[in-house]
């Protein structure tokens, strides 16, 4: 990106919309594969089939077509006249009238045709940077809404396993009863820890069917046909330095819009300067005596007399323009400096913790259950030594999967406000 959306880029979105025009049109067709769904796959979808990027792109191809407009001249315009016929005694009929045909053509002074044309020019490339801006829109969301669907897949995964935790101490607390080493109290404790591991089992697969029909509704399906989504979030390396993310910032549709914007301006303020200076109209034509049968050419030209306006209040109006457009760049940068900070913040954050969870905190409370687990079939622990050891682990995993979701979305927002790809997820 260069601070300046061409008309390729605006044709490129145009491409766009057309590729998406049948898909919309035929999306049972068009949705996802009945197989396993990566990212890419699903960023792909999202890109040719999401209705709101298709409406973005004929944005694009209306902007185009109004700067094309913009450059026409005016029509001219056939006038007819008759005059002297119809009244009394010689003027009675038509043979005493004159008859005058011309052509009129109203001629732009001050260069305005070339201006508003600078003026449209200016606006569609507006208009390619708010396509641009709605792409990355749609592919973040898709990018945030598949890192969803991978995490409530680990959840389920999660559940799952303390299920099947659950039902393992609950053998060993049969099998200890059964031995007279443990009262039948501890047989119930176990029943109600597996009734739970199965309800919270039962959440998580319901989250996941909400997380995957979220997904799909990226690219206007209702039903979710895919098998799973493929990928790990395990991946939470540096995204970079900051000052090499505030350089493509600077390239992003967030900042850059704003120099076309403040351009745009500026070719609005001198169109309402041109338009201080008052257009002529030409008048070319023939006139016919029917007396006699004879011609004679007939020319005019009109000027308005720019005696009450003189489109001060215009100028006056895009001066402020101007200086609006002026202050939002520099807001634009303010608050995109302030949101990459924020974003590297919680990248960082997210980093550390998801390290930290992994290298510690994992690795501490697998052992630890182990070693309850072992030490209760051994008769060495009870069962609240074994349940409290669960919960740690069970939570632990957890909370490491909810860091490393919101690692994975915080680079997706990084990647919205640069416009790079960060390729987070494997």
């Amino acid at each position: 990106m260069t601070g300046k959306i061409t008309f390729a880029r605006a044709a490129l979105a145009l491409a766009i919309a057309a590729s998406a025009m049948p898909a919309l049109a035929d999306a049972q067709n068009e949705q996802e594969a009945a197989g396993p769904l990566t990212l890419r796959e699903a960023l792909e979808l999202a890109a040719r089939l999401n209705p709101g990027l298709a409406a973005s792109a004929h944005d694009v191809l209306a902007a185009e077509g109004n700067a094309r407009q913009a450059g026409v001249l005016p029509n001219p315009e056939l006038e007819i006249e008759a005059e002297d016929f119809g009244g009394t005694d010689a003027r009675k009929g038509y043979d005493g009238a004159t008859t005058t045909a011309g052509i009129s053509q109203q001629i732009e002074l001050g260069g305005k045709r070339s201006k508003r044309q600078s003026v449209a020019r200016s606006e569609a490339r507006l208009t390619g940077w708010d396509y641009e801006a709605a792409r990355l829109d749609v592919l973040t969301r898709t990018k945030q809404a598949f890192v969803d669907v991978l995490a409530a897949q680990g959840q389920v995964a999660l559940a799952e396993a303390s299920l099947a935790l659950a039902e393992d101490v609950r053998k060993s607390a049969a099998e200890r009863v059964k031995a007279g080493k443990v009262p039948e109290l501890e047989e119930t404790k176990a029943d109600v820890e597996v009734s739970s591991a199965g309800i919270v089992r039962d959440r998580a697969k319901r989250e996941l069917d909400v997380a995957r029909k979220l997904l799909v509704a990226n690219w206007g399906s209702a039903t979710p046909r895919f098998a799973n989504a493929a990928g790990s979030l395990e991946d939470v390396g540096d995204a970079g330095s900051l000052d090499a993310l505030a350089a493509a910032v600077e390239r992003s549709p967030e900042v850059a819009r704003w120099t076309d914007a403040r351009l745009a301006a500026a070719e609005s303020l001198r169109l309402a300067k041109a338009q201080r200076v008052p257009d002529i109209t030409v008048n070319l034509g023939v006139r016919r005596f029917e007396e006699d049968g004879t011609h004679a050419a007939v020319a005019s030209v009109a000027l308005p007399l720019p005696l009450f306006d003189r489109n001060a209040g215009g100028i006056a109006a895009a001066q402020h323009v101007v200086m609006a457009a002026e202050q939002k760049e520099s807001a634009a940068r303010l608050l995109a400096a302030t949101g990459l900070a924020e974003i590297q913040g919680r990248l960082d954050t997210a980093r550390s913790e998801a390290v930290a969870i992994r290298d510690g905190l994992l690795p501490a409370a697998q052992k630890a259950f182990d070693a309850a687990q072992t030490g209760y079939r051994q008769g060495k622990y009870g069962h609240l030594e074994v349940l409290d050891t669960q919960r740690t682990l069970n939570e632990a995993r957890t909370r490491y999967l909810e860091v490393l979701a919101g690692y994975h979305k915080a680079a997706a927002d990084l990647e919205r406000l640069t416009g790079t790809p960060l390729n987070t997820i494997q």
